[in-house]
């Protein structure tokens, strides 16, 4: 038993000194520090806020405003704009009085619409009857005012095609010959409205001076050979005769036109000529601006002698509308 004893106690050390070695290797610094990275590493991974604070990195912030190289939409306040130059009296004139062209279609035959049942065209005819106006700027006049006094008419279309600035003579600015070919080709109006002459009245004619004997006639011829295209197709005419101008040389030119075209007219089957109207003369026959009309003064003729005010030419389309009246082309006014 004695002998036994050392052995045991040697034993006893041996099992004490191990179990502090074990002690000592877990409170290593290296130890503490592997476990703190882990779960701190765990805790960034698993938090909402941190995620958050990734993904933010990556989006890219928002733009509040647009480029600086952008225009901006509306003009800067206190920023001048550049002002447009002033209208020339033509430009002036053309904006008073040319009204906003008529899509190219409006000559052309009416397009007849599909029934999808039964694959038959329907029936899309434009009115049996119809009046177009043709002309220079006093045309244009006309054709503002007649728009409205036709809508009177049950079935009955109109065309205002007066252009500014055009006559017979000068084709290269405007063709009215092709013009009107068109038109009586296409639509064939049951009548042809003209005013006009008031620009070939400037304009010489092969070396003719207008107010000459020779300028008439060659004039006449032109009007003559405008006038049968109407008549080759069985379209009806008026052409009204231009008023009297202020400035008396001009006024005297004008009448060569009106003596012109009305012998020409006399030599087409199918034309009128309406006298210009005494409205726009005085008891003289001379220029006159306005008229008193129901014990009122009203102002007839525009500010550069030659056209008319909206007054002027409402009067005028009267009186065309009564001559288009009595050769049965419109019924009679209200």
């Amino acid at each position: 038993m004695r002998s036994l004893a050392p052995v045991g106690l040697a034993v006893l050390l041996a099992v004490l000194a191990m179990s502090g070695c074990f002690k000592d290797s877990s409170k290593s610094p290296s130890s503490k520090k592997t476990d703190s990275h882990v779960a701190t590493s765990e805790t960034v991974e698993d938090t909402p806020a941190s995620k958050e604070a990734a993904e933010a990195e990556v989006k890219p912030a928002p733009v509040d405003a647009p480029p600086a190289a952008a225009a901006p939409a509306i003009p800067l306040a206190g920023t001048s704009q550049p002002q447009a130059a002033p209208a020339t009296p033509d430009q002036q004139t053309k904006e008073t009085l040319e009204p906003n062209p008529l899509p190219q279609t409006a000559l052309s035959a009416p397009a007849a619409s599909t029934n999808k049942k039964s694959g038959k065209n329907a029936d899309a005819k434009a009115p049996a009857r119809s009046i177009a106006v043709v002309g220079d700027s006093l045309a244009v006049g006309i054709g503002m005012t007649m728009e409205q006094h036709v809508k009177q008419y049950e079935g009955m279309s109109f065309h205002s095609m007066g252009k500014v600035s055009t006559g017979l003579i000068n084709k290269k600015s405007f063709d009215w010959e092709k013009k009107l070919t068109e038109l009586v080709t296409r639509e064939k109006p049951a009548a042809v409205v003209v005013m006009m002459g008031g620009n070939d009245a400037n304009n010489s004619i092969a070396g003719k001076a207008p107010g000459t004997p020779e300028w008439n006639e060659a004039y006449r011829q032109k009007a003559e050979n405008f006038l049968k295209i109407a008549a080759d197709s069985g379209v009806k005419v008026l052409w009204v005769g231009l008023p009297v101008m202020r400035d008396p040389a001009y006024s005297s030119r004008v009448q060569g036109v009106n003596a012109a075209a009305k012998e020409a007219c006399s030599k087409v089957t199918g034309c009128a000529y309406m006298e210009p109207s005494p409205l726009f003369a005085d008891a003289s026959g001379n220029f006159a601006q306005s008229k008193e009309i129901d014990g009122k003064t009203v102002s007839l003729r525009g500010k550069d002698g030659v056209h008319m005010t909206m007054n002027g030419y409402d009067l005028l389309c009267r009186q065309v509308l009564d001559n288009l009246a009595a050769s049965g082309t419109v019924p009679q006014q209200q």
